[in-house]
């Protein structure tokens, strides 16, 4: 396949995957952010107020130290899933038909009218049989039956390490 050649990425933008992108921005998020230390260390702090509740029978600071411990480990990515899928329901793209031709040049995104070159793209994440576009602050997500063969989806990833931003 030629580096001139242009490739068509075509799928409908729906429910499954929004779940798909959530999950795999959510832990690219994670995985990639300074803050998660902070995290590790208040989530340490937290668990030592537990057993220091335990022993001295302060309660107050048990609830507390609980109530820290649940939203770290579920309120957060219950509350991100939440305003994931308002988003979604907000969108105008909702259950539309997205398209995309991709080429030496860049991305040409049809359904919004724009036009991204290779340096404006992050960095793009190959996820199983998926691919997700990471230009801050946004994650575009192509499902895998975006592409026509895996010829183009191999193209795609030809350009992104030609371009080095492929992770």
């Amino acid at each position: 396949m030629s580096i001139s050649k242009s490739i068509n990425i075509n799928y409908i933008w729906n429910k499954e995957n929004v779940d798909k992108l959530f999950e795999a921005s959510y832990r690219y998020q994670f995985e990639n952010s300074k803050k998660r230390y902070i995290g590790w260390l208040l989530i340490a702090i937290m668990q030592y107020g537990i057993v220091l509740a335990l022993k001295r029978e302060v309660f107050a600071v048990l609830l507390f130290s609980t109530i820290m411990l649940a939203y770290w480990y579920y309120g957060k990515k219950w509350i991100a899933r939440k305003r994931a899928n308002k988003s979604f329901e907000e969108s105008p793209f909702k259950d539309k038909n997205i398209e995309i031709d991709i080429n030496k040049q860049g991305f040409d995104i049809k359904y919004s009218n724009e036009k991204w070159s290779w340096e404006e793209i992050d960095e793009i994440i190959v996820l199983n049989d998926d691919i997700m576009i990471y230009k801050y602050p946004n994650f575009h997500y192509i499902p895998s039956n975006g592409f026509k063969s895996n010829k183009d989806k191999k193209f795609l990833l030809s350009l992104a390490r030609t371009n080095k931003k492929i992770r």
